[in-house]
């Protein structure tokens, strides 16, 4: 036992039983075509309990919380979901059994022994739906044209007050999928791609997905300081080898696809079909990109600001915002934006002062992806390009992101919120009770990232009050610590925090992310026998000891940091404004739980518990999960590839949950892997969403490179459980329902399958579950567009029933997308959908 840890471990995480094989599904299908209730499924109740820890076991067990739960069916049931989180669907085709499937192990092998993968978004039988807007589109009316952005991936939707049946909906822009952006250029745009090419490079066997990056004619291994795929932009040697009308094509490029991502914000209506449509001459329709705002009156500081302790770091009003990927909706009708994967395109590292470190190596080029196991380069098209954000005439500058973003529909105002850490945001979604201090849950989606918590200074009081923007601005940002006896503790990302050593070899990489010090950046520590640890965690400590002038044990994050003095400032307060700028690499300093993916956060809508999809528990450069908390990362079974874990604000003997509690209860909701594997039958969980009954809607993100990567089940190329390839054996990404009350608590059910190469992101419900608004994001991603003269291929996969027997199964898979069109030969584009219920 470590003795940063509070008690011995127990046996394994508690969490909620899924359906075995001798499990009735047959009564599961049956309630689905005709509404009957099915059989009970054997939920261990005590350790239910156990799990969610003393305080969620009083509500659950409360008459109040049922009183609740048949008010919130009355008032927004949707009829998708029985009253006991039955559905009313049959689930669609997918290519592995899923918990409660209606078949004896024997009958998965002929079910399953062929399945063919579709190009497009699969529902079940009396369901429909209707794109709202796809990559290219243009909207608003003369003069105050926007252009829709690609891979939209959060989606958000509030009234707008005075407008009857009119709404503003946000959709969030990632990032851009070189191939299959680059194919679609000329119709798009009106007019030819840039120049450019990636090739194998004949001195690399096997072909190395780096290849050749040509640009205009110019390859960029030409030279020794080149490096083949990419250069590096904080070395002039290297820079000056470049062409001038290469590094102009560069420009032009970066200034076209840092175009396409961002936010949009559109006016909407909703139809009499329940499904939404744009309302296309609308002047107030809203883009902001990586580097302007467009639509929106003023100059750029008169409609954006940084707010909270890092906002002295910057001298002028940010431009822009990328890397968008989930975010929230906020009670007082604005938005919340999160920024994601902002290194790829900008600096991340800072020094001690919270400045760029001059001369950190970053690189600009193009890169190929792993296709069916093989490194493709037939179009001659990278599947990325990164590092355009430097090229740019005004290049970007990194600290500007890795925010929470706050966007106000209506006015395009637009706020960066430095108390809540930068990091790479995947989320942020609030707990907003009057009379209680606002609380933002967020997620570092990284291997060895974390869990956060900001929790205001001040009270709500009116929870649908604007003013309620400023309780972001002033607070105490937290990390969690995660405990081996599921309790865990709220870490202050503060001045005052005492430094704590972390433990790499309880990570499964053995390496953990910290910052380095005296020129600031991280540095790997852990065993240096090991792949990624760069020195050892005593020589670390003994710089930090050099660094401080101090003794590491009466250390504190303040240490680490070095705040300019200014007159009338408070030091503490400006040194809380470096940790924020830092945070991941702080939060590792002061015993922040390095974990899975923590990918997306949601509040129950009743009992304020917190349910976190971790998408995977491998490791990578980054980091790696901690062991004790995460034992399915041993690369051994498939329930490695994330799980739903859920969180209850408060100590075990809490009665109420307090979102200002710093203290914690925590277990497993569901986990991922075959069901042969007592798993789900998923595979990375991502998005999630509840319904206006309490259900959990749950989108997964397998990696494009893997989806439908034949499997064998041999340790050698990593198809087997637990291999870096397996997550291909569940198909395509999809969307799961998995209910948090009734006998089906905890059974995720499939509700859709995504198109080729694509994922599911940003479902949105109405508040009268009627309608489902969800983004398809990337189709296409990896191979591009599908094309006529080799449209499909047929792959064999080995795939397990439910009593773990191998069964072969053929399996025919589109070869890249043409969603949402369906034209083979046209390439795909990224869009929104709205999901209806046929009449």
């Amino acid at each position: 036992m470590s003795a940063n840890h509070d008690s011995d471990k127990p046996s394994e995480i508690p969490t909620l039983d899924l359906p075995s094989a001798a499990t009735s599904g047959a009564a599961t299908s049956r309630a689905a075509t005709s509404g009957a209730e099915p059989a009970t499924l054997p939920v261990d109740r005590r350790r239910f309990l156990k799990y969610v820890g003393a305080g969620a076991a009083a509500l659950f067990s409360s008459t109040s919380i049922g009183t609740l739960l048949q008010g919130c069916a009355a008032s927004g049931g949707s009829g998708w979901v029985g009253a006991k989180g039955v559905p009313v669907w049959t689930s669609p085709p997918y290519p592995v059994p899923l918990p409660g499937d209606p078949a004896s192990a024997k009958g998965d092998a002929e079910r399953l022994a062929s399945y063919r993968v579709e190009d497009d978004v699969v529902l079940p039988a009396g369901f429909r739906y209707d794109v709202l807007a796809q990559w290219g589109d243009v909207f608003g009316a003369p003069g105050h044209e926007i252009h829709f952005g690609y891979n939209n991936d959060y989606t958000g939707l509030v009234p707008i007050p005075g407008s009857e049946g009119e709404y503003w909906l946000m959709v969030n822009h990632e990032y851009v999928c070189a191939r299959p952006w680059l194919e679609a250029h000329e119709e798009v745009f009106g007019g030819p791609p840039p120049n450019l090419s990636l090739t194998p490079d004949p001195r690399e066997v096997p072909i190395h997905r780096r290849g050749i990056f040509t640009f205009d004619g110019f390859a960029f291994d030409s030279h020794p300081l080149l490096s083949g795929n990419a250069v590096d932009l904080a070395n002039a040697d290297a820079v000056a080898q470049l062409p001038e009308t290469v590094r102009g094509s560069m420009r032009t490029l970066a200034e076209r696809m840092l175009g396409d991502v961002g936010i949009s914000v559109l006016r909407v209506r909703r139809t009499a079909a329940g499904t939404f449509e744009v309302v296309q001459g609308a002047v107030d329709h809203r883009r902001v990109t990586a580097y302007g705002r467009e639509n929106v009156a003023g100059a750029p500081e008169e409609h954006s600001r940084f707010t909270g302790p890092a906002a002295y770091l910057f001298d002028t009003p940010p431009r822009g915002t990328m890397s968008n990927c989930s975010g929230g909706t906020t009670p007082w009708g604005t938005f919340l934006t999160c920024e994601e994967n902002f290194h790829n395109e900008a600096v991340e590292a800072v020094d001690p002062s919270g400045r760029p470190i001059e001369g950190w190596a970053y690189y600009y080029g193009g890169r190929g992806d792993r296709i069916t196991g093989v490194y493709v380069f037939d179009e001659l098209l990278p599947s990325s390009v990164v590092g355009g954000g430097l090229t740019l005439e005004n290049p970007l500058d990194g600290r500007e992101f890795g925010w929470v973003t706050e966007i106000d529909p209506a006015t395009g105002h637009l706020s960066k919120h430095t108390g809540l850490g930068r990091f790479r945001h995947e989320n942020v979604t609030l707990r907003c009770e009057a009379g209680k201090r606002l609380a933002a849950y967020m997620g570092d989606d990284r291997r060895g990232g974390h869990v956060w918590k900001f929790v205001s200074d001040a009270v709500v009081e009116d929870p649908t009050d604007k003013a309620n923007s400023r309780l972001l601005e002033q607070g105490t940002l937290y990390v969690a610590r995660f405990r081996e006896d599921f309790t865990g503790k709220w870490i202050p990302l503060a001045a005052s925090t005492p430094l704590r050593a972390p433990e790499p070899d309880e990570c499964f990489s053995q390496h953990v992310k910290v910052p380095s010090r005296f020129v600031g950046g991280p540095v790997a520590v852990g065993d240096t026998d090991r792949d990624y640890p760069e020195i050892e965690l005593e020589q670390w400590q003994d710089i930090i000891e050099s660094f401080t002038g101090k003794p590491f044990a009466e250390s504190t994050l303040a240490d680490l940091v070095r705040p300019e003095a200014a007159e009338g400032a408070d030091p503490a307060s400006r040194a809380d404004g470096i940790l924020a700028m830092d945070a991941f690499l702080m939060a590792n300093a002061c015993g922040g739980t390095p974990l899975a993916r923590p990918e997306d956060l949601e509040v129950h809508p009743l009992d304020g518990s917190v349910y976190i999809a971790f998408t995977d528990a491998t490791l990578s450069s980054d980091g790696s999960p901690d062991r004790r908390i995460f034992p399915d990362s041993s690369l051994e079974t498939s329930r490695q590839y994330g799980a739903i874990y859920r969180i209850m604000e408060g100590g075990v003997e809490t009665a109420e949950s307090d979102p200002a509690a710093t203290d914690f209860t925590w277990g497993k909701f569901v986990s991922s892997g075959e069901v042969a594997d007592n798993g789900g039958g998923f595979a990375c969980a991502d998005n999630m969403v509840f319904d206006p009954q309490a259900n959990l809607w749950m989108v997964t993100d397998i990696t494009t490179t893997v989806h439908n990567f034949p499997t064998s089940r041999v340790m050698v190329d990593g198809t087997n459980p637990g291999g870096r390839n397996f997550p291909g054996v569940f198909g395509n990404n999809a969307m799961f329902m998995i209910p948090t009350r009734g006998p089906n608590v905890g059974v995720p059910h499939l509700f859709a399958m995504a198109p080729m190469e694509a994922e599911f992101c940003g479902p949105t419900f109405t508040d009268d579950g009627e309608t489902l608004i969800l983004a398809v994001q990337h189709p296409g991603e990896g191979s591009g567009t599908r094309r006529s003269d080799h449209p499909e291929e047929v792959q064999t996969h080995v795939v397990h029933d439910r009593d773990d027997q191998p069964f072969d199964q053929e399996r025919t898979v589109p070869v890249g997308s043409n969603f949402p069109h369906g034209e083979l030969d046209r390439a795909p584009r990224p869009c929104v959908v709205c999901i209806t219920r046929e009449a």
